[in-house]
């Protein structure tokens, strides 16, 4: 006889039905299944890791690497590979002179990116190139410098480069708004009365090393970047200088002033003068209050 056909009689037989006790099994049965279903799948998504750890799914890709303003490049490859071990020749090679610093610089041959690594925290992944680093920095530089204005700078016939180098000086030689806008502001002044900058952070940027004491032959050190010894601007940024000494390079506080020099009283403020015999004065007055 076909399975399929009816039994004597012409009639189908219904299938069995479950019992009362039956139907009482299935009704513990089946939500201890579901419940072994959800507690497998949580094990296999939080807990599979037999060793304790964490999933891959938790583990962190990226380190925060914190660049603070005044840093050469130099010294941000040093925290870089600190940081993350990527090497910091990489690091270097990626800021070294390029087309790309010659075209952000407005010069006519290539130029290192120093000056344009803005200053910040940043997500690094070691896997990854360096250069994505380095792109990171010069697309914050690019926003974070969007809304100043050069319009005065342009007026001195200073270039957008010739700001960002005066930013840098006035970097490493201020620590308030007030007067970081004071310092860039005699350092115009100087240019204008085509004084030499006598800026001590150039000569420790051209001997590589931020150091306190200057000998005499670190201030006879024949550098372009020497404004000790040569007149006018150096060729490019001692520094990465951040977005507040970028706006005060770009407007100054108009002034006379043509000399500072720290009050070494613990305040990193400074002295300004206008003569040289204002100056000497105030040279004895730190010398005193150190």
């Amino acid at each position: 006889m076909s399975p399929d056909a009816p039994p004597p009689g012409g009639r189908r037989r219904r299938p069995p039905r479950a019992t009362p006790a039956g139907r009482k099994v299935l009704a513990i049965v089946i939500p201890i299944l579901a419940l072994v279903v959800i507690v497998v799948g949580l094990w296999a998504t939080w807990g599979g890791d037999s060793g304790g750890g964490e999933s891959a799914q938790t583990t962190p890709t990226t380190i925060d690497v914190l660049f603070v303003e005044g840093l050469r490049r130099s010294e941000m490859a040093e925290i870089v590979q600190k940081k993350t071990g990527i090497p910091a020749a990489q690091y270097m090679a990626a800021t070294d002179p390029s087309k790309i610093g010659q075209r952000l610089a407005g010069l006519k041959k290539p130029t290192s990116l120093e000056g344009f690594l803005f200053p910040a925290t940043y997500p690094v992944d070691p896997k990854k190139p360096v250069t994505d680093l380095v792109n990171y920095q010069l697309d914050t530089y690019a926003q974070r410098t969007a809304g100043i204005s050069y319009a005065a700078a342009k007026r001195k016939n200073l270039t957008k480069y010739d700001v960002l180098i005066i930013a840098s000086l006035v970097e490493r030689e201020a620590s308030t708004t007030r007067e970081r806008r004071i310092i860039a502001g005699v350092i115009e002044n100087r240019l204008r009365a085509r004084m030499r900058l006598d800026i001590d952070a150039t000569v420790q940027y051209a001997v590589g090393s931020w150091k306190a004491e200057l000998t005499k032959a670190d201030l006879d050190i024949s550098s372009p970047y020497n404004t000790r010894k040569y007149f006018g601007l150096p060729p490019g940024p001692i520094c990465n200088p951040g977005e507040d000494s970028i706006r005060a390079a770009a407007n100054p506080i108009p002034s006379k002033y043509l000399y500072y020099v720290s009050k070494n009283d613990g305040t990193d403020l400074h002295y300004f003068a206008t003569t040289e015999a204002q100056h000497i004065a105030n040279i004895k007055r730190a010398a005193a209050n150190g």
